[in-house]
């Protein structure tokens, strides 16, 4: 986090929040460097350290409030809790044209750990600093097993969601044919059809089943099971762990559909 707060902008709530460890890390490290700042030996020669540190001190606070208001604000641009934030570097290939669908996390594993490896040779060799330079090594090794984690856990929940999807499709189209469906798991379960198939159902209806078979309901509907759906699922098919898509895109899209019906037919 001491360099992320250099690298990056619009992190989400959740990495920031005062329970997490990095807010408690600000306070220990900045009690830290007033300690080496009143000893003039220390101070010269963890100067570099000290300053680097207070840097990412004010950064991590200065994101924490900005986060925090848009946490407030309900505002519809906000990231996801869990968005480890968008790279200084993703805006410039964005800004010229070459971000292409793996372009984040290709920033995220080589260039930002290729960048701090930058600071670090160069604080070594032409500033001759190594305290400052060995951390940052180390914080580069850390960025990349961390972002490349990061990418496999994205990757396995793209292929557990797609295997979710053809489960309740299939499902979906054995009960339009008339014929008995094996029994799905819960994460795949779709609404059942409250009534024979020769009634009409209104268009409200329809939808309730259509949506209900998105966030995996049946009847009768439950806002709280809706909403812990809604969570599970969007965090699978987020645009921001998919390449921005246009499939994952329309997933999301439809998720936030359903939840916004439900909420207004069981919210009361």
């Amino acid at each position: 986090m001491t360099a992320l707060v250099y690298l990056r902008s619009s992190f989400g709530f959740t990495l920031l929040r005062p329970r997490s460890i990095f807010f408690g890390l600000s306070v220990f490290v900045g009690a830290l460097d007033f300690v080496v700042w009143s000893d003039p030996e220390w101070w010269r020669e963890y100067r570099a350290a000290c300053i680097f540190s207070a840097g990412a001190i004010v950064l991590y606070w200065l994101h924490f409030a900005i986060t925090f208001a848009r946490e407030i604000g309900q505002t519809r641009d906000r990231e996801r809790d869990d968005y480890s934030g968008k790279s200084y570097g993703l805006l410039v290939l964005e800004r010229i044209g070459f971000a292409g669908p793996q372009a984040e996390a290709n920033v995220h594993i080589w260039l930002e750990p290729a960048a701090v490896l930058l600071c670090a040779a160069t604080l070594r060799y032409v500033f001759a600093e190594q305290h400052l330079s060995a951390w940052l090594v180390f914080v580069a090794a850390c960025i990349f097993a961390k972002e490349s984690l990061n990418y496999w856990t994205a990757r396995r929940r793209g292929n557990i969601a797609e295997d979710i999807k053809e489960e309740a499709e299939d499902r979906g189209e054995a009960l339009g044919g008339g014929q008995p469906s094996p029994k799905a798991p819960k994460a795949a379960r779709v609404a059942e059809p409250a009534m024979k198939r020769n009634v009409v159902l209104t268009r409200e209806e329809e939808r309730a089943i259509r949506l209900a078979k998105i966030l995996g309901l049946t009847e009768p509907y439950d806002l709280d099971e809706a909403e812990a759906n809604y969570r599970e699922r969007i965090q699978l098919t987020h645009p921001d762990t998919h390449g921005n898509s246009a499939e994952s895109t329309q997933r999301s899209a439809e998720l936030n559909e359903a939840i916004e019906f439900f909420r207004k037919k069981l919210g009361g």
